[in-house]
């Protein structure tokens, strides 16, 4: 009788434990979560030659180094169509980019139609060679899923969940054209009701990478009250420094081909939830400095590469 109320008293003990761990951990108040993103970077690697804010992949590494020398957990986050697609100005480059993002730690990039331009074994092999995640919660080859629909991430013992969404074919126009035939793209709303609200059990805070567009993303915001952040692409208004609120949600975006990046700093309140949003911009001016390893990386794939181009 007493071996078997032991037993019992161990399987109590084993069951409780489980099942904390699949809730929310404890996060202390004050607690701060920084998420640095791009979005819509489409491959480039070079700076524009723009007096100001002229971007290029070795200013975006060296801002990424300063930011992780101060917190050493910092996110890295793009919202997709970061690889170069079909772009003939770009052929080529797509090594070097996942080489980029492995040594700028990247932590999770989502899927669009300019990751999979090249064929279902080219993005196959490009994950393999990734040191970070894919997420798609939408995007389909011949009806199984390209990549994980969410990533958990533990930061400061906060559990930190990031959803991928793609926007349909029509939101893309043009730019559809580059998929293969076997691609296809379910309506990212009906995706998000499967995925984002079970995570309001297991998850602090949640983030969704989307390339659907202004309207799509307000209305992920607007239906999905648990969602803290959407980073966007496919929008040609840039406002890390101002974002749009909307439900509870921060909707941001960055200027397009990595001319700029954004932060975001959340930080824990008593009630384990967000108490204030940060949100800044991350221009890369002529003056700033760039990344010498960066720049040597880049030219091991890419000789000829010009870092800062001079505009005639």
């Amino acid at each position: 009788m007493k071996r078997l109320s032991f037993s019992i008293v161990i399987f109590a003990l084993v069951t409780a434990g489980l099942m904390t761990g699949c809730g929310k951990s404890h996060v202390d108040e004050g607690t701060v979560i920084s998420v640095i993103y791009s979005t819509d970077t489409h491959g480039k690697l070079e700076g524009c030659g723009c007096k100001k804010n002229g971007g290029g992949i070795t200013r975006r590494a060296a801002k990424l180094e300063a930011a992780r020398a101060e917190d050493g957990t910092v996110l890295y986050l793009d919202a997709g169509n970061f690889l170069s697609g079909s772009a003939p100005e770009n052929e080529g480059n797509n090594d070097a980019i996942i080489a980029a993002y492995n040594q700028m730690g990247a932590t999770v990039v989502n899927v669009s139609e300019r990751e999979l331009a090249r064929g279902i074994e080219a993005f196959r092999q490009a994950k393999k060679d990734s040191k970070f995640d894919y997420v798609s919660a939408n995007v389909r080859f011949d009806g199984g899923s390209v990549a994980d629909a969410y990533v958990m991430k533990k930061v400061k013992n906060a559990n930190v969940a990031i959803v991928g969404l793609c926007g349909t074919k029509e939101t893309m126009r043009y730019d559809s054209s580059i998929f293969a035939a076997q691609v296809t793209v379910v309506d990212p709303l009906s995706a998000a009701k499967e995925v984002i609200p079970p995570l309001t059990g297991k998850a602090d805070i949640i983030i969704v990478l989307s390339t659907c567009g202004d309207a799509t993303d307000s209305l992920i915001a607007r239906d999905f009250q648990m969602v803290h952040l959407i980073i966007g692409g496919r929008s040609y208004r840039p406002n890390s420094d101002s974002p749009w609120v909307l439900g509870n949600a921060r909707v941001v975006r960055t200027e397009r081909d990595g001319k700029s990046l954004g932060r975001m700093d959340m930080v824990f309140g008593a009630e384990r939830n967000i108490k204030t949003y940060s949100a800044s911009t991350l221009r890369m001016e002529t003056s700033d400095p760039s990344s010498a390893e960066m720049l040597a990386l880049v030219r091991r794939h890419i000789p000829n590469f010009v870092d800062h181009p001079t505009a005639p």
